[in-house]
């Protein structure tokens, strides 16, 4: 085990060789469970590559508004270590394969939703800004036209990026929202002996943005990871909307869209990516979803233009 493992934790008892490793995701962050001590996580999270100070800001703006994300015990002068609290296993994954109640789960996640958006925003995140929308949805062009051997020209290039600006242009003004931006079925977990709202356990928000209202809906309900009910979906869309503050609701509606649609190309050149660039192939198998999610939401929303570029590159 590394010697820095063993220089951070040594003020905790806690030697090196008391720690399992558990099985990565889709970043280069490294977590570690403790033997003996359920109650803590090691976290080894390269700076250069992750947004750790935004971790720690997002981690106690949660708890503070009465939340559950893992409470910081310590980090090292760096934040490259940091011992977290453990949730355990019990992802919503794990929880809806286990029989419980689909609704209750998704309800409880809504709830978490609003509490988050009712609350004042923690200051100094960035905004989720045109710039930032249209590099992710150009991993679609990047990675996932490239995988699929569809050679785009520099006319048909412009013209993908010409097509997301106008989409995308309208959707930065209304950015006033705090997005987690991977609120989804594993990185939520089910923590029965809590009460009330603190039962959702919420993790993976390092990279969280100030952007619109639909987007962690969106990534709650559109997921390449698990299938939803029609009528779950449809009930805790209409119940989340009935219990925030939206002006607009056909704006809200179509905004929902089109963040669907660009979430999910997104996801799609980010799974080709972790399997190219990471040799990480188990992601290969949801390619197929996310293009579905994709395709589908672009044709709710009427997205013409881009629905014609699709078809005319034959991009299936």
């Amino acid at each position: 085990m590394q010697n820095k493992y063993v220089v951070f934790l040594k003020k905790y008892n806690i030697s090196s060789n008391q720690l399992t490793a558990i099985e990565q995701d889709a970043s280069s962050r490294k977590y570690f469970k403790i033997k003996n001590n359920k109650n803590f996580l090691l976290m080894d999270s390269p700076p250069a590559e992750n947004n750790n100070d935004r971790f720690i800001t997002i981690s106690k703006h949660l708890n503070k508004i009465n939340l559950s994300a893992p409470k910081i015990i310590t980090s090292n002068k760096d934040k490259s270590l940091i011992l977290i609290e453990n949730f355990g296993d019990n992802t919503f994954n794990k929880a809806l394969n286990n029989k419980i109640s689909e609704f209750k789960l998704y309800r409880r996640a809504v709830d978490t939703l609003l509490e988050i958006h009712k609350n004042d925003l923690p200051k100094g995140i960035p905004v989720y800004s045109k710039d930032i929308l249209m590099n992710e949805v150009n991993l679609f062009i990047e990675w996932y036209c490239n995988y699929k051997n569809i050679n785009l020209s520099l006319s048909s290039k412009n013209k993908w990026n010409s097509i997301w600006n106008k989409y995308l242009e309208p959707l930065t003004k209304s950015n006033n929202k705090l997005v987690l931006r991977d609120f989804h079925v594993d990185n939520l977990f089910w923590l029965e002996s809590r009460k009330n709202i603190k039962k959702v356990g919420i993790i993976d928000f390092q990279d969280a943005l100030i952007g619109n209202i639909e987007y962690d809906l969106s990534s709650l309900l559109e997921d390449v990871r698990k299938d939803i009910s029609d009528k779950t979906k449809n009930d805790v869309f209409e119940y989340f909307i009935s219990n925030s503050n939206i002006d607009n609701i056909n704006k809200f509606k179509l905004n929902y869209k089109i963040l669907t649609a660009q979430r999910n190309a997104k996801i799609a050149g980010i799974f080709v990516r972790l399997a190219e660039r990471d040799k990480k192939t188990r992601y290969l198998s949801m390619i197929n979803k996310a293009i579905l999610i994709f395709k589908k939401s672009a044709k709710d929303a009427n997205l013409l233009e881009l629905l014609n570029w699709l078809e005319d590159n034959s991009v299936n």
